[in-house]
């Protein structure tokens, strides 16, 4: 029943014009999620001057790695109850690293600044 479905639905792209309206809606969301990933980015990243001053202030080091795990423990759990292909939770725990290192190095920035 499903290979039937997934036939039918292909079917609709057979016309043009569908498949031109489907192409341009699509690419039009893509554009309004791309922009909300990087407002939530720059938010997150923001947050780093906020996180370190409080590391200092509470003679904490920078570097956090139970916090850390604790992030990877989180990420890994959310994308196992996605029923996510591998390709894309690998993906994922990338993105969440890239995203890591980045808060990171602008805590470092913020010491170096600040020295």
């Amino acid at each position: 029943m499903e290979q039937q479905s997934l036939n039918n639905n292909e079917k609709k792209f057979e016309d043009l014009k569908y498949a031109k309206k489907v192409l341009q809606d699509s690419r039009h969301e893509i554009d309004i999620i791309d922009e909300e990933l990087i407002n939530l980015i720059t938010k997150r990243t923001s947050l780093a001057k906020d996180i370190v001053l409080s590391k200092i202030a509470l003679n904490m080091d920078i570097h956090d790695e139970t916090r850390e795990n604790l992030i990877y423990e989180k990420i890994i759990k959310i994308v196992n109850e996605k029923n996510l292909n591998e390709n894309t939770k690998n993906s994922i725990v990338e993105i969440m690293n890239i995203l890591m290192n980045l808060s990171k190095t602008e805590q470092k920035e913020i010491i170096d600044k600040n020295d």
